[in-house]
């Protein structure tokens, strides 16, 4: 968890919803791009998130 934003970066690429580069891969990942390689990212659901939080914090709930 050093670098939780590379971290990142690279599950997302590897799910095919991004493209992740570095410095000296970047002009190859901009010649190469394709962007019909690239899948929707899923709408995510935070209400579940949310309502733990607020119990949590001994907040009611809605």
């Amino acid at each position: 968890m050093d670098n939780h934003q590379v971290e990142l970066a690279e599950e997302l690429a590897e799910r095919k919803h991004l493209f992740c580069a570095r410095p000296q891969t970047l002009r190859q990942t901009i010649v190469c791009i394709n962007l019909d390689y690239l899948l929707p990212y899923p709408a995510g659901d935070a209400k579940p998130v949310a309502n733990l939080i607020n119990k949590f914090l001994g907040f009611p709930k809605d």
